[in-house]
């Protein structure tokens, strides 16, 4: 004779309630005995046209039709946000056009 049933569902109503019940901050995380972490701090990324520039110097401080995919990309911009930042870098003196329209950077890592 069995007195209890086997089925998994009370099992499975259970452990919703429980997964309900239960969630962790940082604060709730211990690494070890007294001690809690501390959640990551946030560092904003770069300006855009930071990143295009420094991005152009990693590749030799001109970008052109060869390795525009490659800058584009460790930038994180897209060509359309190139077209965007390029004149407003040229407006300030950061880049200048040279050649068959390859861009210079005007820095002091590319001087």
């Amino acid at each position: 004779m069995t007195l209890f049933r086997t089925s998994g569902i009370p099992f499975l109503f259970a452990a919703i309630a429980l997964a309900g019940c239960t969630s962790l901050s940082p604060e709730d995380i211990v690494v070890g005995p007294g001690e809690v972490a501390n959640p990551a701090p946030v560092v904003e990324p770069d300006p855009p046209e930071v990143r295009l520039v420094s991005a152009i110097e990693e590749q030799g401080c001109v970008l052109t039709a060869a390795n525009v995919e490659t800058i584009l990309l460790a930038a994180s911009l897209t060509q359309a946000e190139l077209a965007e930042i390029t004149p407003r870098l040229a407006d300030a003196g950061r880049v200048e056009v040279v050649g068959s329209g390859a861009i210079r950077v005007n820095t002091e890592a590319c001087a």
